[in-house]
C-alpha cells in the first residue's frame, strides 16, 4: 500500500473512532494534509472500499471502517514504540493503583481502568482462578446496538467469560507477544460487535491478565497506551 493511501486509511479510522460519523473526503481534507484535493481523497476512499477496508450503507453516503480496517490500524499501533503510543496526562494516577495492585488489591485498578477507558475491565489470575470485573454499564453505554439479539449475545459473553478465560488461558500463556488485540470475535467473546485488548503482567512470578472489552470503535491508542504503561511501571 502506498504511504499516502495508508495515511488516508489511518486518518479515516481515527476520525470514525473519535466522532462516530461516516467518513467523507471533505472531512478528511479539512482535518488532514494529504497533499491532494478532496476529489483525489474520494478516489482513494473508493479504492480502499474496493479492497475491503470501508463500506457504505448508501452509495451516496459516507463510509465506515470494516474489521479489516480496524486490524490494519491496530497492527500499526502495535508496531509503535511506547513513546509513540498516546498516553493521557492523567494516567499517572495509575502508579498508585499499581502499588495497591502489587500488594494484592486488584479490584480498584480494574474499576479505574474501566472508567478511564469506558469499557468493561477484567482482571484474571489463572493460578487462583479468580476473575474481577467492572464497567458492564460503561460497555453497554458505548455500544451501538439495534437488535435485541445483539444485546443478548453481549450479555452471554459476559456470563460465559470466566469459563472461556479458563479454557483459553493455556494458549495465552504460551504467547510471547503482548499486548494483544482482537477485533470482532475473540477467544473469550463471540459477539462481532466487540473488541478485546489484553495485556499479560507478571507479578511475584505469577501471571495476571488485564483485559479491556469494548465496542469496535473503542480508543485503541488510549487502551494500548495504558496497558503498555502498566507493564512499564511494574
Amino acid at each position: 500500500m502506498r504511504p499516502r493511501t495508508e495515511s488516508i486509511l489511518e486518518g479515516g479510522v481515527r476520525e470514525f473512532i473519535k466522532t462516530g460519523q461516516p467518513i467523507t473526503s471533505k472531512r478528511l481534507y479539512q482535518k488532514y494534509d494529504f497533499g491532494i484535493r478532496p476529489a483525489m481523497i474520494r478516489w482513494e476512499l473508493n479504492d480502499l472500499s474496493e479492497a475491503g477496508y470501508f463500506y457504505q450503507n448508501h452509495p451516496s453516503g459516507g463510509r465506515f471502517p470494516t474489521d479489516k480496517a480496524y486490524r490494519f490500524f491496530v497492527r500499526n499501533l502495535l508496531r509503535d514504540s511506547e513513546e509513540e503510543i498516546r498516553v493521557n496526562s492523567h494516567i499517572d494516577r495509575f502508579v498508585d493503583l499499581m502499588e495497591e495492585f502489587l500488594e494484592g488489591e486488584r479490584d480498584r485498578l480494574i474499576q479505574e481502568l474501566s472508567g478511564y477507558l469506558g469499557v468493561l475491565g477484567v482482571g484474571y489470575e489463572p493460578v487462583a482462578e479468580r476473575m474481577s470485573s467492572s464497567g458492564f454499564k460503561d460497555l453497554f453505554s458505548n455500544l451501538e446496538l439495534d437488535e435485541r439479539s445483539d444485546f443478548v449475545e453481549v450479555a452471554k459473553d459476559f456470563e460465559f467469560l470466566p469459563n472461556r478465560l479458563a479454557l483459553n488461558i493455556n494458549r495465552w500463556q504460551e504467547d510471547d507477544a503482548w499486548p494483544q488485540v482482537f477485533i470482532g470475535k475473540s477467544p473469550i467473546t463471540k459477539s462481532h460487535h466487540l473488541s478485546v485488548v489484553a495485556q499479560r503482567l507478571v507479578v511475584n512470578n505469577e501471571e495476571i491478565f488485564i483485559i479491556a472489552i469494548g465496542p469496535k470503535r473503542m480508543d485503541y491508542e488510549k487502551s494500548l497506551g495504558l496497558l503498555k504503561y502498566l507493564e512499564k511501571v511494574l
